[in-house]
């Protein structure tokens, strides 16, 4: 046993590790992980904590989440959005750059930092757009964010998607910098196409929906931007696969030797299309619930490892927009509360491995996305960490979130897993739903920590 009084002693736990459960304690020094302690009691600490049998996991790291805040805070702020995340047993999120400004340029993602600096509780790292020189590229990436998200179905991107060239010039840049270039798979062109020959059709605004954003655009887009990332020798990491068919050209694309990752959603893994039919623009979202055959297809690719992340992406909005018509609301709905409940209910159901889960959500996006000491219980790591009874069981409940977005297409879920407690470098930041830290304790990454 170390000679040394230590800042937090977490007593009576079983720690997560992937040789095994450990039973016993863990001791915090300095924000790291000092060691695994059979008796905890023998070593001297400045604060103790009983975990009473629960499991401690490594903090989740979400790396699709939508803050909002400046312009967007009405729908969401930095306070709001990572209050949620430690509720949700989240200690890292990354926040994507289509934001009111957009995060494309150096003033704007230093707007953002400072805005986030005064308000954040947990751990939140920046992605940012491509700026219309390409040449500010290297400025943008020094600031240390985690990579740049292309938006091709968005005419409001700098990037003129039409244009080849200017795809690759993206591309290039990006791995220069060492940076991945995260990818929602679609085009405005055929969006616009389909929707046109649909509308023409006097279909309902939901098919209308479903029929413009078919699974084949995805796959079309998906095989696109990776043959482009081969070319670049950029690492492509897709965002919210959700069809089998792009299934098809992710595998296709790693066996051309593509640099590509990719992540899916707990919305596309657990629903289907039909849930806009019952609950209409409350379960719009982009890339639109399929069907159950991809709902099997994905959990199957989350088995096989074809599948590297699973993430919420946190879409949240004020509910008078999606309660506007369905055409009219915007897609998306908050998912940092409910990610780790629904997916500990998968694993309490017997289909989903607990070292399988840790992976996707934790370790993984860790290594995709470089953050060091993070995603793992190790000695030396940050003790970032989250405390969850496995057997406890409870109904969702969105007029509870912390998020300003209080409705959710999982309302009145049973999920079976409670997160009792989120600690950020072996501090309480979250018990029982209440937030223990001021705003501003949270830590903005910048680069490797």
């Amino acid at each position: 046993m170390r000679s040394s009084t230590v800042d937090l002693v977490l007593k009576n736990s079983k720690i997560f590790t992937y040789q095994g459960i450990i039973s016993g304690g863990l001791a915090v020094k300095e924000g790291k992980i000092y060691n695994f302690l059979k008796e905890p009691e023998l070593l001297r600490s400045d604060k103790t904590i009983d975990a009473k049998g629960c499991l401690l996991l490594p903090g989740l790291i979400d790396p699709h989440v939508h803050l909002r805040d400046l312009q967007l805070s009405y729908k969401e702020d930095f306070y709001t959005g990572t209050c949620a995340a430690a509720t949700g047993g989240v200690t890292t999120v990354i926040d994507m750059p289509n934001t009111i400004p957009r995060t494309s340029s150096l003033k704007t993602l230093r707007e953002k930092k400072r805005e986030a600096e005064k308000k954040i509780v947990v751990n939140v790292a920046f992605y940012a757009g491509f700026p219309k020189n390409t040449n500010e590229v290297k400025q943008i990436a020094k600031e240390g964010i985690k990579g740049f998200k292309i938006y091709p179905h968005d005419p409001t991107e700098e990037v003129d998607f039409k244009d080849e060239e200017q795809i690759v010039a993206c591309l290039k840049a990006a791995a220069e910098n060492n940076l991945p270039v995260l990818v929602h798979p679609d085009e405005l062109e055929t969006i616009k196409t389909l929707q046109s020959e649909l509308e023409k059709q006097k279909l309902s605004d939901v098919e209308v929906f479903l029929g413009s954003h078919p699974s084949t655009s995805e796959a079309k887009a998906i095989t696109k931007y990776s043959d482009l990332g081969v070319k670049t020798e950029c690492h492509l990491h897709i965002c919210h696969v959700s069809s089998s068919e792009s299934l098809v050209a992710i595998k296709r694309a790693l066996s051309r030797g593509a640099r590509l990752t990719c992540e899916v959603t707990p919305h596309h893994l657990l629903l289907t299309s039909e849930e806009i039919k019952k609950q209409g623009a409350l379960a719009k979202v982009l890339p639109p619930l399929r069907s159950r055959d991809d709902n099997v297809a994905l959990w199957a690719a989350v088995l096989d490892g074809v599948i590297n992340v699973i993430a919420s992406d946190h879409a949240p909005h004020s509910l008078s927009e999606k309660e506007k018509t369905f055409a009219e609301a915007p897609s998306g709905f908050p998912g940092l509360e409910t990610l780790l409940p629904l997916m500990l209910t998968k694993v309490a159901q017997g289909d989903l491995r607990l070292e399988k889960l840790v992976d996707l959500t934790s370790s993984s996006p860790a290594k995709i996305f470089k953050l060091e000491n993070k995603g793992m219980l190790l000695e030396g790591y940050d003790a970032d960490m989250v405390l969850v009874d496995l057997k406890e069981k409870w109904r969702i409940s969105p007029e509870k979130f912390h998020s300003k977005s209080k409705f959710s297409p999982f309302k009145n879920w049973n999920v079976i897993g409670k997160v009792r407690m989120t600690f950020i470098k072996g501090i309480c930041v979250m018990s029982d739903g209440e937030i223990l830290v001021p705003r501003g304790f949270g830590n903005v990454i910048n680069g490797n920590p």
